[in-house]
């Protein structure tokens, strides 16, 4: 992508009763609450890490307070063919340990048998809010009609979400021909059901893309419909040409703080819409392999753990 481009675009672009008391108290922990923000560690950095005892040692040593849990097939900490018989012992440890269990990672994209299971297993433990998505664009195609297409889809979700009291939260990306990304698109869809079913898990580093508060637009137009936070931050850099590279403009994950999210920005515009979802920190920049999901790291722990750790602070300062 040339420098100009790059610009250019940016610029313009439960069950029951069972699991009611479970939630009626995790709903008064939630972010938008008196006391210090709740922030969990997204369990995909952690997959190095085995055990629920594990995971939960780590997030309590870098001072999260929760954890949200991957249901995805290995390395994910909880196989989704077998989520009946291993998230609860899963979510229960972790909970012994202090730490809340809002929200799981799935690879829902549909209302299916396997996510009808899944969605079950979470509510009956008084989990809130899962993953949801992601679809993607035929560019030779006109939009509005592929946008047409995708509401059963959406609809069938909402259902789910209703039937089990939960939340599907769809993650916003920036990749080229994604669904959501400039977020009015599914928007137009979304509006059609209520937010305790449906919404956003936006991801602050896929919408700093967003250049120009073309992002805080988003943001505050989806209103009700942010139901989940993912934190994370993007800088730009120039590709060097090698290496076959076309030069242009590409983004990188870096640490919070050092890229392109203005988080007490991002803290002013979700308290204006009343934001009161789950939020979980994403540390997707080099990391020992704690950053792409690995089951092993190349770094000592304390470095990986340590790394996390500044984000948290850093968030927590932002959001202050």
């Amino acid at each position: 992508m040339k420098r100009r481009d790059f610009f250019q675009l940016a610029a313009g672009a439960l069950l029951a009763t069972g699991a009611a008391s479970t939630r009626s108290r995790l709903s008064a922990q939630s972010s938008a609450g008196p006391g210090p923000l709740k922030i969990d560690i997204y369990s995909r950095h952690l997959q190095w890490l085995r055990t629920a005892d594990e995971v939960a040692e780590a997030a309590i040593e870098m001072g999260f307070d929760g954890v949200n849990v991957t249901v995805r097939p290995y390395p994910g900490h909880v196989d989704p063919d077998n989520v009946a018989k291993e998230l609860p012992p899963f979510v229960n440890a972790l909970r012994k340990h202090g730490l809340l269990v809002r929200s799981i990672t799935t690879n829902i994209s549909d209302a299916d048998p396997a996510a009808e299971r899944i969605v079950g297993a979470a509510s009956s433990l008084g989990i809130t809010h899962y993953w949801w998505g992601t679809y993607r664009y035929d560019l030779s195609k006109p939009i509005y009609e592929q946008l047409d297409a995708l509401k059963p889809r959406v609809a069938k979700i909402a259902a789910l979400s209703e039937k089990y009291r939960m939340t599907a939260a769809y993650h916003t990306y920036s990749m080229p021909a994604t669904v959501g990304s400039v977020m009015w698109d599914l928007l137009l869809l979304l509006r059609e059901h209520d937010p305790k079913h449906v919404g956003f898990h936006y991801d602050t580093g896929h919408e700093s893309h967003h250049i120009n508060g073309l992002w805080e637009v988003n943001l505050r137009a989806a209103g009700p419909y942010i139901v989940a936070l993912a934190v994370k931050d993007y800088a730009p850099e120039q590709n060097s040409g090698v290496k076959g590279e076309e030069r242009g403009w590409r983004t990188r994950s870096v640490p919070l703080g050092m890229g392109l999210v203005n988080l007490p920005q991002i803290a002013k515009a979700l308290a204006d819409i009343r934001f009161s979802g789950p939020v979980e920190i994403q540390a997707e920049y080099p990391n020992g392999g704690a950053d792409s999901a690995q089951d092993y790291i190349t770094l000592p722990r304390a470095q990986v753990l340590g790394a996390m750790k500044r984000d948290l602070q850093t968030l927590r300062k932002g959001f202050a």
